[in-house]
């Protein structure tokens, strides 16, 4: 029966996965744009700068758009991924609380909470893994580029 100690530690948890996937994949998209302004050979840094203050500012489904712009994909399982990591974190920062009311005053409706957290940090864990495989891949691309 889980505890509000355990069930705010896991919404941390997870709002964590939820950050570390949005800042991989903004790490995705200014590698791209990068890579294809070829700043790695010709430094641009006031273009580089407002790139990043862009996606800084920019929500979610807004990074996931420049993505789309940035890199061709051959299929859509990449992008399906970012999408379901995106409507998980939407149900997660929008109404996570508000969705379950008075669950949290009974040991049953807070473990239905933690529940459906564990799922929404499954689904963020393994955007943000796929999103920081996909960062590390374009680097390694880049520094083969050299």
């Amino acid at each position: 029966m889980a505890t509000r100690d355990q069930l705010y530690a896991k919404f941390g948890i997870t709002a964590e996965a939820a950050q570390l996937f949005e800042v991989a994949l903004g790490t995705v998209v200014l590698a791209s744009k990068g890579h294809n302004n070829n700043w790695y050979n010709e430094q641009d840094p006031k273009a580089a700068a407002k790139a990043l203050e862009i996606i800084e500012s920019s929500t979610l489904g807004r990074v996931l758009e420049m993505l789309k712009h940035e890199l061709h994909f051959e299929d859509d399982l990449i992008i399906s991924q970012f999408k379901r990591g995106l409507v998980a974190r939407n149900r997660l920062f929008h109404g996570f609380f508000e969705r379950h009311n008075f669950k949290i005053q009974s040991e049953e409706g807070r473990d239905d909470m933690v529940a459906e957290l564990e799922e929404l940090h499954e689904e963020l864990f393994r955007c943000w893994r796929v999103a920081e495989g996909l960062a590390n891949t374009l680097a390694e691309g880049l520094i083969a580029e050299e």
